[in-house]
């Protein structure tokens, strides 16, 4: 027998009643025994059963069997709009069906309806008692014309409080203006001409993921979506600006941004305002402490009391020495003496010091002694260089009045011999200072042509460099291998960049190349690749950047089940959640048992063939189409407690959303970042969201 609501019909029509069946309609409500007679009697007489079912409402129906006979009825009207309330139901003994087991499809075509709540007043006891089992509560007991009677009401959408109902217009004026931005993001995109375009984008990510790193953990500094949205902007406009002025130096010294955004958080709470304005703000500031130290500086007494740098070495002239700034008197010294250098105009970099995230350097005049006072002098700083004891990566190398080394310095002979110096000695902790890289925008006063290496005995030509050979390594030019590249070529550069040591038999570029041997692939993903590079370790879209990660998921784990417990090991690794959103994704997530265990692989929009941002489906649907497959929900979560993340990374996971709302979906973001802290995040998971070239994602490799 056909069901009585069908929440995929959304029936208009209104009923209209014959004499035969508002006679059978009466006869019905005089037959129920649990109501009083009075109450029958009162509905019958006034006849409001029948004026109420011909009122036009949705969810009024006559229920009847095969041979057209009235076997019962329900009546509503609208006293509150989006509300139904009941105001009679009756059916007979022989209705020859089990009208409440139709409940449920009653308040599915209810909330079809766009109706919030129901609700009745309840005559029949019998009925109230069944009704309570389907989420009908009592709300109160009224005075019906001096019969007391209680009232049932079921809410079909969660209930919000004032406090939810005005968070709920704050998100929904953010997700305007959030929308804004981006919109004016992809307009001073398109602003570029056509054949720079793909580049601008890439270089304004590059400077965005760098400071994403940094400021993601920095202690009580806001970096939410808002303000990842307007910071990605103003770079764009910034590099906008610089192409209308026709400016050619393209480098954007991150540093001093980071240090400008610390010292001014709120430019990045608001669309206004330009990169360029933040940075000459940030040279008054800097200006303006400095003048404060120097002024407090001479109001000190015992300016002459012992505190000693930590001298590293001397170079191998005698004339320079590097050392180590230990506390904020040495960094306030060394501000006060390098023109514009903020290490010492707050407590930024001593808090980073003393956390142990980075040392700041002094590469310095070696002091003489002058035999008249018998006292050192002439210890005067050179440069600063600030290094990442995490990343083991010289993040700033800076002269006088923030300007950088260039091969005319005197005394760059020396500095390349201190740098050298620097990976023989020791931090505190034992570990070698031996830096891995020094940051790109240090050197930009080096130029080093295409598929050189900047040594220090000059630029030497990548085929006649021994990578094996002790000789100091300051930059390497760009180096490209594409599946031009003639594979003697590749294996030399491969070991030059990136210390890959292997044959040309072991390359490949296509996925006809592919076998058994094959170490290294570099060249574009063709539809269903992943059968058959999913066991090689070195796999490339790009070289050298573009490089595809695979990591695994141990099925010997024993994982949480429940959200309680999922915060609780999150807890005991020190693993942070980013907000309340999170616990409540980990109570919506499917739950899945692993009984074997699983691959994944790590690879950018860019890697999957886009040229530009793309929307989150059509990111799955690429991902699906080279061979893998979206993960569970529950993988991101997992991931995060077992896989040894890169610091520095993170990745977003190609799934099923994850729904908080109608319009609020979500996936799962698995971050570690710079300092250590490993976190569990969320980003949209809606369909038409885009993500930018260079967001990375986890997708399942297919069994």
């Amino acid at each position: 027998m056909d069901k009585i609501y069908k929440p995929e019909v959304l029936e208009k029509k209104h009923l209209s009643l014959s004499d035969k069946e508002k006679g059978s309609i009466n006869n019905i409500t005089l037959g129920i025994e649990e109501v009083e007679d009075y109450i029958k009697s009162f509905a019958v007489e006034s006849g409001d059963i029948v004026k109420t079912l011909q009122n036009g409402h949705p969810l009024n129906r006559l229920i009847k069997n095969e041979k057209d006979e009235t076997l019962g009825y329900i009546a509503c009207e609208d006293f509150v709009p989006k509300e139904a309330y009941i105001k009679y139901f009756g059916t007979n003994a022989s209705s020859g069906r089990n009208l409440l087991s139709e409940i449920p499809t009653f308040v599915e075509y209810a909330k079809e309806h766009g109706y919030t709540k129901l609700n009745f007043h309840g005559w029949n006891n019998r009925l109230n008692n069944i009704l309570t089992r389907y989420g009908f509560e009592r709300v109160r007991t009224d005075n019906m014309a001096s019969f007391l009677v209680d009232f049932y009401e079921k809410s079909l959408v969660e209930e919000k409080s004032n406090e939810e109902v005005s968070q709920a217009r704050i998100n929904a004026f953010e997700e305007k203006y959030l929308n804004k931005l981006k919109t004016d993001y992809s307009k001073t995109l398109a602003m570029f001409k056509d054949d720079i375009k793909v580049e601008k984008e890439k270089l304004i990510n590059l400077n965005y993921d760098t400071l994403l790193s940094k400021l993601t953990k920095e202690e009580n500094f806001i970096f939410k979506e808002r303000q990842q949205v307007i910071l990605k902007l103003k770079l764009a406009r910034y590099f906008q600006n610089k192409e209308k002025s026709n400016e050619h130096n393209e480098e954007l010294d991150v540093n001093v941004l980071f240090d400008a955004l610390i010292e001014s958080p709120r430019f990045i709470d608001t669309d206004k305002g330009s990169i360029q304005r933040l940075f000459e703000v940030h040279i008054q500031k800097t200006m303006q402490n400095l003048a404060e130290l120097r002024k407090k500086r001479a109001e000190l007494v015992g300016e002459n009391d012992l505190n000693p740098y930590e001298a590293l070495f001397e170079t191998q002239s005698g004339k320079y020495y590097m050392a180590r700034l230990l506390n904020m008197p040495h960094l306030e010294d060394e501000s006060l003496n390098m023109g514009t250098s903020c290490v010492g105009t707050s407590d930024h970099y001593y808090k980073e010091i003393l956390k142990g995230n980075i040392e700041i350097l002094s590469f310095r005049t070696t002091p003489k002694i002058n035999k008249n006072t018998n006292k050192l002098e002439n210890d005067s700083p050179i440069m600063t260089l600030e290094y990442n004891l995490k990343t083991k990566t010289i993040e700033q190398m800076k002269k006088y009045n923030d300007e950088y080394l260039t091969s005319n310095d005197p005394y760059f002979k020396d500095v390349i011999d201190a740098l050298k110096n620097l990976r023989n000695t020791k931090t505190d902790t034992g570990e070698l200072r031996d830096f891995k890289k020094i940051n790109e925008s240090e050197l930009q006063n080096f130029t080093v042509k295409e598929n050189y290496v900047l040594t220090e005995n000059g630029e030497v030509y990548f085929k006649d460099f021994d990578p094996e050979s002790n000789v100091f390594v300051l930059k390497i030019g760009e180096m490209n291998v594409t599946p031009q590249t003639s594979k003697i070529d590749a294996v030399k550069i491969m070991h030059i960049v990136e210390g890959i040591k292997v044959t040309p038999e072991e390359i490949a570029y296509t996925a006809n190349e592919v076998t058994k041997q094959t170490k290294v692939f570099v060249g574009k993903l063709e539809n269903g690749i992943f059968d058959r590079i999913s066991n090689i370790e070195y796999v490339y879209t790009k070289f050298l950047n573009n490089r595809i990660k695979t990591v695994e998921l141990d099925s010997n784990i024993q994982y949480p089940k429940n959200t309680e417990e999922w915060v609780k090991a999150y807890n005991e690794q020190g693993i942070q959640l980013e907000d309340s959103n999170i616990n409540k994704m980990l109570g919506l997530m499917e739950q899945t048992e692993l009984t074997e265990d699983y691959k994944f692989v790590i690879l950018s929009v860019e890697d999957l063939g886009f040229d530009s941002s793309a929307t989150y489906e059509k990111i799955c649907e690429k991902a699906e189409s080279l061979g893998l497959e979206l993960c569970a929900q529950d993988d991101g979560p997992k991931l995060r407690l077992s896989y040894e993340q890169l610091m520095g990374t993170y990745f977003r996971t190609g799934m099923k959303s994850i729904k908080l709302s109608d319009v609020n979906l979500r996936l799962w973001s698995v971050n570690h970042y710079d300092d250590g802290t490993r976190y569990l995040d969320w980003s949209s998971g809606n369909a038409d969201f885009k993500y930018d070239t260079s967001n990375k994602f986890a997708f399942r490799l297919r069994k």
